[in-house]
């Protein structure tokens, strides 16, 4: 099994996150691809995912202590084979989580959850449960997630229905 390094993980998925987060914008200002509904998450620098709208259920336990429901988004647009042919979106108070579905050299599902510009933690490939659908129907976590450079740890749980 091929195992991905967690530094070489999060530049992957961040850049994932920028190809993603550029569709579904016709220029007008408005959001005319159903989710996303604003530039940026929370208010932040991260762009935030164009797409169309989810059901979105977190809890987080461990090293974060937090839970949310309500909206999520899926964008299952075409990005010349560079980016996961799904990714899935949701966020919080500046929490951002972000499930990747496998394809285009993303060989396991792949998940991020940024807290902060220094604090982002990643589940490593078979750890916990991960399965998130490539066609943009849904996606589940129950997964410890590794903050990177330390010990820490943050257990994910989470659904996306769409």
């Amino acid at each position: 099994m091929t195992r991905r390094s967690p530094l070489l993980v999060v530049p992957a998925l961040l850049l994932a996150l920028s190809l993603t987060g550029c569709g579904g914008d016709d220029g007008d200002g408005g959001d005319s691809s159903g989710g996303g509904g604003g530039d940026t998450v929370d208010g932040g620098d991260l762009p935030a995912l164009q797409g169309e709208d989810c059901d979105a259920e977190v809890t987080l336990s461990g090293a974060v202590e937090a839970s949310w429901s309500g909206n999520g988004t899926v964008s299952t647009a075409e990005s010349g084979g560079v980016a996961p042919p799904a990714s899935y979106q949701t966020s919080k108070d500046g929490m951002v989580l972000t499930l990747l579905s496998t394809g285009n050299g993303f060989d396991a599902p792949s998940v991020l959850l940024l807290i902060s510009d220094t604090e982002s933690y990643t589940v490593t490939p078979g750890e916990g449960s991960v399965e998130v659908a490539e066609d943009g129907s849904g996606a589940t976590v129950d997964a410890p997630a590794g903050m990177i450079g330390t010990t820490d740890s943050v257990d994910v749980q989470a659904t996306f229905d769409c």
